[in-house]
């Protein structure tokens, strides 16, 4: 067997051959597998020594495998000793990718221009400032008197559910050409699926300053000078917010299968803006629809930000502006159950007629 290195990082993690298969250590921390595995006998195993905040997820979730690379499935997983995690592999072809999270990088958000480049309702187009770039896909015209609805994924790169939830509702705006049709007579609609790739494979820390400091992208909304594809999609919306045009914001993370609920949700307050009466009573019942029909989906109104700097907390903090996320579980669902999420957010979206409260 032979082992082609991590697809987004270009390194993998320490690994040993045996005759029964191969181990990857992946302590200490949540360290990421991503690999394509070649010349494999027809069965083997894989191990993977774990530190104790990995196996939850891993447990929960399965291994991500894969013979073609596009389409993946989830293979169990069981815990043989303490911090050591064991799956059997059947592999035909003699080649399998394997990944400890469904993977979502450059490759995969290339797929997606390249099936949907064509279609009529879909408009591609790069936010693009210091050699960093951000694709962004809209959907309908603006007319000056829309609502922008922005779907924003990948902010933290290595929750790879949300890119695919956010990849699979640019597929249906581009296909199914009703539904698409109504949502743009009200809205113009925005989609990032990989907002940022600069850490695909690895935890937060990994993106780093240029002094070496470990950075949290998601929550640098609130920096004075976030990172460029921060700072452009925060940009964007602060426009839509001053017009009074903005409609939902929804950022769309993944704490993979650590959670067995698809989270939703917005916050009661920050600095000195809180939501009360009417207004908190339409937050209440906005996360209520948002969730129907989401797998496993949850809402609530948090009282308050869990990290400062994430987006629903500066837009809410500086300009009072109610916004939403969601954190799609991997427990006991992968592509598919990602892809229902989708349909659904999209679909309880259009259905919601009164955006007035947000801003």
């Amino acid at each position: 067997m032979n082992i082609l290195w991590d697809f987004d990082s270009g390194v993998s993690q320490p690994f040993q051959i045996s005759d029964g298969g191969i181990t990857f250590d992946l302590r200490p921390g949540q360290k990421i597998l991503n690999v394509l595995i070649q010349n494999t006998p027809e069965h083997f195993r894989i191990n993977l020594l774990v530190d104790e905040k990995s196996v939850k997820f891993i447990l929960d979730q399965g291994l991500c495998v894969s013979g073609d690379g596009s389409v993946f499935r989830s293979v169990p997983v069981q815990e043989v000793e303490k911090g050591l995690l064991s799956a059997d592999l059947s592999v035909s072809g003699g080649e399998i990718r394997v990944a400890t999270r469904y993977p979502y990088g450059r490759d995969a958000l290339d797929q997606l221009i390249c099936d949907t480049y064509h279609t009529p309702h879909a408009n591609l187009r790069l936010l693009r400032r210091s050699h960093r770039m951000v694709p962004v896909f809209d959907f309908g015209q603006d007319d000056g008197q829309k609502l922008h609805h922005y779907f924003i994924a990948g902010e933290d790169s290595w929750e790879t559910a949300g890119s695919w939830v956010a990849d699979e509702m640019v597929r249906i705006l581009s296909s199914d050409a009703k539904f698409s049709s109504a949502l743009m007579e009200k809205a113009v609609v925005h989609i990032a699926p990989l907002t940022s790739p600069y850490s695909a494979t690895k935890s937060g820390a990994s993106y780093t300053t240029l002094e070496g400091k470990g950075m949290y992208g998601a929550a640098t909304w609130g920096d004075d000078s976030p990172p460029p594809e921060y700072a452009l999609l925060r940009e964007e919306v602060t426009q839509a917010i001053a017009k009074k045009k903005l409609g939902i914001l929804l950022t769309i993370h993944s704490w993979q299968s650590q959670n067995e609920s698809s989270g939703l949700e917005t916050i009661r307050t920050s600095g000195e803006n809180e939501l009360t009466g009417d207004r908190l009573d339409w937050a209440s019942k906005t996360v209520q629809a948002l969730i129907q029909n989401v797998p496993h989906g949850k809402s609530h109104v948090a009282e308050r930000i869990w990290h400062p700097g994430l987006a629903r907390d500066y837009l809410l903090g500086k300009y009072n502006a109610v916004t939403f996320r969601i954190e799609v579980t991997t427990y006991n669902q992968g592509i598919d159950g990602f892809r229902q999420t989708a349909r659904s957010l999209l679909e309880n979206v259009a259905r919601i007629s009164d955006w007035s409260q947000v801003c």
